[in-house]
């Protein structure tokens, strides 16, 4: 015969099994704590994405391992900087806890911190103008002046003194674009070679230079484009006409567009030098993060490059580096 005592025993294991059974299966009791959210906003300096494929790929991929909700957005006009000013008001209004922003101009993005438009984090791309000077902002960038050097030094090693180099570049140059051609001008300079500039806008394209290599008969040159654009675009004019192909020495140029790679592969591009821009992509969300939880992002440094040509495309290091799985 079952007791008193041993009654509410058994009453009081069931309460305790109705109790484990309700925190195992319901926030009723407990309730879980979900992961906070950290939305981010990157704002670039173009109207397409096509030059940041990579660079998105190591930014989804900080963005799932740290719970941030990340926005790409493209400028309606490549290069207009007010419009940037703008989106990045904009989206501060709408939410974003922090922005991660390719300037049109470094000095801008830098006012918009000084005259406190912008209160969030701020993780600027690619801009040595805009570097961090407070506990809210933090760079990632490369050493675009070093790229130069390196390239004019490949370039001097390569090809005869005798060659004149032309630089292609489209209308305003971005700070990138400047460096890297400041770099590659002081190495040539040095050796003494002639230099001369194009810019896209002036010319109505670099279809018109390459053909007054021909007529009226300019001479063989080697041609350097200081972004992706005009690098493709001049390949693709090389393509066209082996005639004006001959006349080119060798095509250089600064990116990591499929695009590009392509005509690196197809041998129309002589050299290309290249940047990690997953771990570009990556560390500015990372940065980002870490400055929304109160800490400070001391800063990277410069991130890797490398100039490759079309042998080192298929080096498992540069593979890595080109075509990340993300």
């Amino acid at each position: 015969m079952i007791t008193k005592y041993e009654k509410l025993l058994w009453a009081a294991y069931g309460v305790v099994l109705v109790i484990l059974y309700m925190m195992s299966s319901t926030d009723l009791i407990i309730k879980e704590k979900k992961p906070e959210v950290y939305p981010v906003s990157v704002i670039v300096e173009d109207s397409t994405d096509d030059n940041y494929v990579n660079f998105r790929k190591g930014m989804e991929q900080a963005a799932m391992e740290m719970n941030v909700d990340v926005s790409f957005i493209t400028l309606y006009d490549s290069g207009d900087r007010k419009q940037q000013q703008e989106l990045a008001v904009r989206e501060q209004q709408e939410g974003a806890r922090a922005l991660v922003i390719a300037p049109v101009d470094g000095e801008e993005a830098a006012r918009l911190l000084e005259d406190d438009r912008i209160q969030v984090p701020v993780v600027i791309l690619g801009s040595e103008a805009a570097a961090p000077d407070t506990r809210v902002s933090a760079r990632i960038t490369f050493d675009y002046y070093g790229m130069g050097r390196e390239l004019g030094s490949r370039i001097v090693e390569k090809h005869g003194r005798e060659l004149p180099v032309y630089v292609f570049s489209q209308g305003q140059q971005g700070e990138a674009e400047q460096l890297f051609g400041d770099g590659l001008t002081s190495v040539l300079q040095a050796d003494g070679r002639e230099i001369t500039r194009f810019k896209r806008e002036e010319t109505g394209g670099f279809r018109k230079v390459v053909e007054g290599l021909v007529y009226p008969g300019v001479g063989r040159v080697v041609i350097v484009a200081l972004d992706q654009d005009s690098l493709v675009e001049t390949a693709g004019v090389l393509k066209d006409s082996s005639v004006y192909a001959s006349y080119v020495e060798g095509l250089y140029g600064r990116g990591t567009s499929i695009p590009a790679l392509n005509e690196l592969e197809r041998g129309i591009v002589e050299g290309l030098s290249i940047t990690d821009d997953f771990s570009a992509g990556y560390l500015a969300v990372k940065s980002a993060v870490r400055m929304i939880s109160g800490g400070f992002d001391p800063g990277q440094g410069y991130l890797a490059s490398h100039y490759i040509e079309r042998q080192d495309l298929h080096r498992e290091a540069y593979e890595k580096l080109l075509y990340p799985i993300g």
